[in-house]
């Protein structure tokens, strides 16, 4: 059975915690935008803004995974995958210029939706993890 509660604040936290992770790209790649007298900062700048943003970016879907999992207790993988579409598809319709799925938004698709699967994996390995079958009453 599916925890719409689960999916609905799994879904809540990743698009929260994407739209932080926009912030701090956009705090970041303006810092760079100033410093470009910066020796290091004028070469490297924007690889390591967009660095930032990719590695933030599938951070925030680990986040949702992890509350995804935390909430669902049962069929992680199945709640995880669920909210990793919702949310990645969520962030390519809002930035859809053209409205034609590429191979990079493809991938973006799977990869997001892999993390978010991979926070549910890590919630599973926490130490205060019980299954509901194995709770007492």
């Amino acid at each position: 059975m599916i925890n719409w509660k689960a999916i609905v604040f799994g879904w809540v936290t990743t698009v929260l915690a994407g739209l932080m992770n926009n912030l701090i790209f956009v705090l970041f790649a303006a810092y760079i935008a100033n410093s470009k007298s910066i020796p290091f900062m004028a070469e490297y700048g924007d690889i390591l803004a967009y660095a930032i943003a990719v590695v933030g970016l599938f951070l925030a879907m680990a986040i949702g995974g992890f509350i995804t999992a935390y909430c669902a207790r049962e069929r992680v993988i199945t709640h995880g995958a669920i909210v990793g579409l919702m949310a990645s598809g969520t962030s390519l319709a809002l930035s859809a210029h053209t409205g034609v799925l590429t191979l990079m938004s493809f991938l973006f698709l799977i990869l997001a939706t892999s993390f978010t699967v991979i926070g549910c994996l890590i919630w599973s390995k926490c130490p205060t993890y019980t299954p509901k079958t194995e709770q007492m009453i």
